[in-house]
């Protein structure tokens, strides 16, 4: 696992997560260092990245250790961080 390619938050909880005997799913974004071609479109899709065309560069994904480990290497992947819980503005 490349971990220059994860941010602090999902570090952490990859740290804290390996413990649990199920293989834990974790809600982050992928951000990719130019809109991605039609080889990369389809790695994403594989790995479960969801919404991938050649136009964006930020993608939102649910994905497991495996699919984060195979993402974290890939030379074309800027960023892969954990996904942030919005609370509603009072």
């Amino acid at each position: 696992m490349n971990y220059q390619r994860l941010d602090a938050a999902l570090s952490s909880a990859l740290a804290e997560r390996r413990l649990v005997a199920d293989e834990p799913h974790f809600e982050v974004s992928v951000r990719t260092l130019a809109p991605p071609d039609e080889e990369q479109q389809r790695e994403l899709q594989e790995l479960g990245v969801q919404g991938v065309t050649g136009r964006e560069r930020i993608f939102s994904a649910r994905l497991g250790l495996h699919a984060l480990e195979e993402l974290s290497e890939k030379p074309w992947v800027r960023l892969v961080s954990l996904a942030r819980v919005l609370k509603p503005l009072e």
